[in-house]
């Protein structure tokens, strides 16, 4: 063959050019630089393309590795179930080129098996407006969820200029000064960190909302039972949480529905211990399987429904209602909790009526869950019953006198399933639920408990590879802690201006007045909805930040300054008293809602970030997934 394959050089080379980018700006360097460094990754056996049944994108996969030179095996891999997402199949073409690398929003590629035999290098493009194509998510998604090591490779996102998607959150009570251990309270980083910790993390009661009644138990057990919808089941079993220590066991019996590509036995245990699942399946012949297979994310943490951390997560508090409960109604209150990559929401209700006494201190039972359920069986209803905190170790060691085997996911069956499911006339997305009526809509807001004794405070942010807010990056009370020359060098900069236009709605145009060292902004929106601009002080972050919002009413906008110290309404203070605003307007300009205002924070050492923000209707509100983005202003940016 002609062509080079992924080599112990190569990978060096990679690593090298990845701590170079990942120092420069996004899209930045010569034209030649950027051709130079994606040819690196344009090589390989050929291509293999497929549609990502998640994102509905298109995807092409450059076959690096040198397991590729046997053509047989490629056209295997590609055609035959090999690609690492359930039911996709798709097509090889030998000695191709991903288009990719070619496209204007050109993002970079995923690697897998980095430096390698068998690596595989998917190459991405950025989608205008497109939550799911944007940098965020896609280094999240091919670092939490593929299991991938991400290269800009000349392209447009770098993992350095990444925002809430790739940082991690440390989460402890605003002004904590506690000194935690490595991996004490800390969440998966991006949307996973909206229900789960880190699959190396655990939990304690230096984490926030620990004392609150509606954080659940460290250590609890319940009796379940599910019902899902779509394909009607019912399965009864137990659960036992012990998140100090980062594990959970289930165990479920299926006793009505048919059983399924993931619960090919009625009777099932599942063990989560941090990074690795154990499966095994109780046979009805008196015989086991045992599988183990790597976790993407960790366990479920206590609080997960109860904040709004985790990327563009949205908690909503819903209030006091009453719901069939063994055989009687029974009062609740019920909170709701946004994932945007389903762009769906997840349901958890509990007891109202009466508290539970715990080690922990008096807790709420959670009593009621509901989800987007597993793959073809539709939406989820989970109940809890005999809710107890007290269980012996051993129920953990249940897989230590099996013979546990790597798990080797037969992604052929699970297309072979998906087409069965649906007539043998299946395309698309084999194995999600589309038919869920969890999907976000107007009805999704912000809304706090002000009854609750829940916190809603400002956590601790810790950029990858920090520690937490012990360290240099972030203090106790959640804030940069100032050096001692934290007075930066003035700049020289002249007079620059420039515009543009952020998505379909917003358009930003800006000036510099370097006698006076201010910032004219103008933004307009082409919507009669509340509009925001904020300055974060971490590029892109929602919080904390200082900014305008227009709220309009008829012909009139009533305009503020606020600070933003968390994701929740309550976080949004109102003050008059934001030196880097001193000036600032709202108006409508026919159909367009406009903030105009004067901006002294920055000397522009840097490039200075803005964030946006839009809602639905003319109160505040849930922005949406769309509604919220960033751009940069820096003396180069001219529009």
């Amino acid at each position: 063959k002609a062509y080079m394959m992924a080599d112990t050089g190569t990978h060096a080379k990679r690593k090298l050019q990845q701590q170079e980018e990942n120092g420069g700006s996004a899209g930045g360097g010569a034209d030649e630089e950027k051709d130079s460094i994606s040819t690196m990754f344009q090589k390989g056996a050929g291509t293999c393309s497929y549609k990502n049944p998640f994102t509905q994108f298109d995807t092409c996969v450059q076959m690096t590795g040198s397991a590729w030179e046997d053509t047989e095996q490629a056209v295997q891999y590609c055609e035959g179930g090999g690609i690492g997402i359930p039911g996709t199949v798709g097509t090889f073409k030998e000695g191709a080129i991903c288009d990719e690398f070619q496209n204007e929003q050109f993002a970079g590629v995923c690697v897998n098996n980095d430096g390698k035999e068998d690596e595989t290098t998917s190459a991405f493009v950025l989608v205008p407006d497109n939550l799911l194509a944007s940098c965020d998510l896609t280094i999240s998604g091919c670092e939490t969820f593929g299991g991938g090591v991400w290269y800009r490779a000349g392209g447009q996102c770098s993992k350095d200029e990444t925002s809430e998607a790739s940082t991690s959150i440390i989460d402890v009570p605003a002004g904590s000064n506690v000194t935690l251990a490595e991996g004490e309270c800390k969440l998966q980083a991006g949307i996973a960190g909206g229900g789960h910790m880190d699959r190396e993390a655990f939990w304690t009661s230096a984490c926030a909302n620990s004392n609150s009644s509606y954080s659940m138990p460290r250590r609890w057990q319940a009796d379940t039972m599910t019902i899902t919808t779509q394909k009607p089941t019912r399965t009864v079993g137990h659960v036992w949480y012990d998140v100090e220590n980062n594990r959970k066991r289930e165990d479920s019996f299926l006793e009505e529905g048919e059983l399924n590509i993931f619960q090919r036995e009625r009777n099932n245990t599942f063990l989560h211990f941090g990074p690795t699942f154990y499966m095994i399946a109780w046979k009805e012949d008196g015989n086991h399987s045992c599988t183990i297979a790597n976790s993407p994310v960790g366990i479920l943490r206590p609080n997960w429904i109860i904040d709004s951390e985790g990327y563009e997560a949205v908690s909503q508090y819903l209030g006091t209602e009453y719901m069939m409960y063994e055989g009687k109604y029974r009062r609740v209150k019920k909170f709701r909790k946004t994932e945007p990559l389903e762009d769906a929401y997840m349901i958890q209700s509990y007891d109202d009526e009466a508290e539970w006494d715990t080690p922990e201190g008096k807790k709420r039972r959670p009593l009621n869950r509901q989800t987007p359920g597993a793959p073809f069986q539709g939406d989820a209803v989970n109940m809890y019953f005999n809710h107890s905190t007290e269980f012996s170790d051993d129920v953990f060691d249940i897989y230590k006198t099996l013979d546990c085997v790597e798990r080797d996911f037969n992604r052929s069956a699970f297309q072979e399933f998906a087409e069965q499911e649906n007539g043998g006339n299946f395309t698309g997305a084999p194995g999600l639920n589309f038919n869920s009526s969890f999907h976000v809509d107007s009805s999704v807001k912000q809304q706090v408990c002000d009854e609750c004794d829940i916190q809603y405070e400002i956590r601790a942010v810790e950029e990858k590879g920090g520690e937490g807010p012990d360290t240099e990056e972030e203090s106790g009370d959640g804030k940069k802690e100032e050096s001692e020359d934290s007075e930066a060098a003035s700049v020289n900069v002249e007079t620059f201006s420039g515009s543009e236009q952020v998505n379909d709605d917003v358009f930003a145009q800006w000036k510099y007045n370097p006698s006076n060292k201010s910032l004219s902004l103008t933004a307009e929106l082409s919507k009669d909805a509340w509009f925001a601009i904020a300055f974060p002080e971490i590029e892109c972050l929602m919080e904390p930040a200082v900014t305008v919002m227009a709220l309009p009413d008829g012909d009139n906008v009533q305009g503020n300054t606020y600070e933003i110290n968390s994701h929740s309404l309550s976080g949004i203070q109102q003050s008059n008293e934001i030196e880097d605003i001193p000036i600032f307007s709202t108006y409508k300009s026919g159909d367009k809602l406009v903030i105009s205002l004067e901006y002294v924070g920055s000397d522009f050492s840097s490039p200075l970030s803005v964030t946006w923000a839009y809602g639905f209707e003319q109160k505040l509100g849930y922005h949406g997934g769309n509604g919220r983005g960033c751009f940069s202003i820096s003396p180069e940016t001219t529009g």
